[in-house]
């Protein structure tokens, strides 16, 4: 490697775009990562990065949005005490279980922006201190004045595991060889109640927005995150804004919104929490960057055609629970090749995913992948 590379100092304070994991099976991963894996503990909690310097600090969500710092005062302390760094961090509760894990981490978040009352309320609630956090390191990018972003991962978790003191540790990795040993670290981690796990290939280096095989991960079951592109306001006697949504993948490829389907949205009050998000940016008009089936303008389908749209790349991520995935001739796009599509079958809304944005959201090469997988194991 090119060493003026190798030290290159990603500037602190700005968002770098995260790199993120990719799915495949076992023996696909130790091919691909040479015989050896790092498996670490997929910890089910808000994504973080970390940038701390002389000047101050500065905490990103995922999709580059800052923490609302108020909120998380425990957080703050714990960076006082860190060198000049960027970091790469799972934001974590405590609890029983990954379910609880992430509901005390969820019940914790608020956007910025929350007007003075609601920050006071929050603040003496009680909720600080009956749902501490804290920061499980992965993955170091810069440490001082060294930089790390193009160094292997060995390297990196070399300066990673420099980050163990009160509130602030380093994830939890095992060094695996084999795929029987992959596989069986693997299922053990879910009668663990663990989520799941990430692999991660040694020699590979921080690719900023890269989503390759070098990182894989593998999960209890997966959730798809998708991009709500249309509401249907039939309200079968509720009192709510719409009852269901039409929800989409994200091509990366073209750049497109791909319909995947329409997902019920009334139960613990969903609608209203998706509707706070993207009540005021409704329209009536199909948005450019969505691919819509063209049978949606023949009269059969016109249960399925939304009452109002919105633009996918100012509306919200949803985490969407599915039976399976199917790949056949329907009225969605996701994926769409003369004639056939993926959708889902029984799908249901979970929560919102406040810290994506849309282009984090499932991509369509992703379901591809899950859809193969899936068959694969039948």
């Amino acid at each position: 490697m090119n060493k003026k590379l190798a030290r290159a100092l990603p500037r602190i304070g700005t968002f770098i775009p995260t790199m993120q994991p990719m799915y495949a099976d076992y023996k696909e991963v130790m091919e691909a990562h040479g015989g050896k894996t790092f498996s670490e503990i997929k910890y089910d909690g808000y994504r973080v990065q970390i940038h701390k310097s002389g000047r101050g600090l500065k905490v990103f969500t995922r999709n580059g949005n800052e923490l609302n710092y108020a909120c998380y005062p425990e957080i703050v302390k714990i960076a006082e005490s860190l060198p000049q760094c960027i970091l790469e961090a799972e934001l974590v509760g405590e609890g029983n279980g990954h379910k609880e894990v992430f509901d005390n981490v969820k019940k914790r978040f608020r956007r910025a922006g929350i007007s003075d009352k609601s920050l006071e309320k929050y603040l003496t609630s009680g909720v600080v201190e009956g749902t501490p956090l804290s920061l499980r390191v992965f993955d170091t990018i810069r440490f001082e004045k060294r930089g790390t972003l193009y160094l292997p991962l060995s390297e990196r978790r070399a300066y990673t595991e420099r980050f163990d003191s009160t509130g602030i540790v380093p994830s939890e990795i095992e060094v695996v060889e084999g795929v029987d040993a992959l596989e069986e670290l693997v299922v053990s981690s879910f009668g663990e109640k663990q989520e799941g796990r990430v692999c991660k290939n040694p020699s590979s280096q921080y690719v900023p927005g890269g989503n390759t095989i070098d990182w894989v991960k593998f999960k209890r079951s997966e959730p798809l995150d998708l991009v709500v592109i249309g509401v249907y306001t039939a309200d079968y006697g509720r009192d709510l804004p719409f009852t269901s949504v039409l929800c989409a993948t994200y091509n990366d490829e073209t750049g497109k919104y791909e319909t995947i389907g329409k997902i019920g949205a009334t139960r613990n009050g969903l609608a209203n929490e998706i509707n706070a998000l993207i009540g005021d940016k409704l329209q009536n008009a199909r948005p450019g960057n969505v691919v819509v089936s063209e049978k949606l303008d023949r009269d059969a389908f016109s249960k399925y055609v939304p009452d109002l749209y919105v633009d996918p790349e100012s509306s919200a991520v949803l985490e969407v629970k599915a039976m399976n995935l199917n790949y056949s001739n329907n009225w969605q796009t996701c994926g769409l090749d003369e004639g056939r599509a993926f959708s889902m079958r029984i799908g249901f809304a979970n929560q919102v995913r406040y810290d994506k944005g849309p282009r984090q959201a499932t991509k369509t090469s992703a379901v591809r992948t899950l859809y193969r997988l899936q068959e694969g194991s039948k």
